[in-house]
């Protein structure tokens, strides 16, 4: 029994058998035998060590490579996102400025729309304010009346038309609010008796 010693650690165990005992010469030669098949043996162990080491090594690199190409794709992807969000951003500012635009024109609209029909339509209420009072006393009561529905009207035209005014400035932001609560009431309205007598002939119903 020969032991395969590498700087005294045993790698390997050799049976020999022979029909004549072993001289010294030949004690001497398996002596130095088997340290070379020591020597061999470990650099066997030490290679194989190796491979396996660097198996792991270029399984690791391919694990970062793919964690790598992972990594630039999702920077990739938040670099489109980012885009898009950049892209969006501008599209709601270019909406912010065309509402503010078509806000102001609107404004601009109503501000002249307003004096355009105010201009004719406080005549109409100085009017038919007259005609309502008949200070000259030459116009038929029925007439009186219609000249009253006119001037009633009007007066409520007017106050429609400064309502929608005043929304106009309350949306550009160019008007406070104070809110306040009342009663519930019957608001103004035409009664029957208001109406012309075409109107009544018609059978006009409320």
């Amino acid at each position: 029994m020969l032991p395969v010693l590498f700087e005294g650690e045993v790698k390997a165990v050799i049976e020999l058998a022979s029909f004549e005992p072993f001289s010294e010469n030949h004690q001497i030669f398996l002596d130095q035998l088997m340290e070379s098949i020591g020597v061999v043996l470990n650099m066997i162990s030490a290679n194989m060590r190796t491979e396996e080491l660097l198996q792991e090594l270029q399984k690791s690199n391919a694990e970062l490579e793919a964690q790598a190409k992972e990594l630039d794709e999702k920077a990739k992807l938040l670099e489109v996102k980012n885009k898009e969000v950049e892209l969006a951003s501008v599209s709601l500012e270019e909406k912010a400025e065309q509402l503010q635009l078509i806000s102001k024109y609107k404004s601009e609209f109503l501000a002249n729309m307003s004096h355009e029909l105010r201009t004719p339509l406080n005549s109409l209420l100085i009017l038919s304010k007259m005609l309502s009072e008949n200070k000259d006393r030459n116009l038929t009561p029925e007439q009186v009346k219609f000249a009253q529905t006119v001037y009633t009207s009007g007066y409520d035209l007017l106050a429609l038309i400064n309502e929608i005014l005043d929304l106009s400035k309350v949306e550009a932001g160019k008007m406070a609010i104070d809110p306040e609560r009342y009663p519930p009431s019957g608001g103004p309205g035409l009664r029957r008796a208001d109406l012309p007598a075409d109107g009544r002939a018609e059978g006009a119903r409320f």
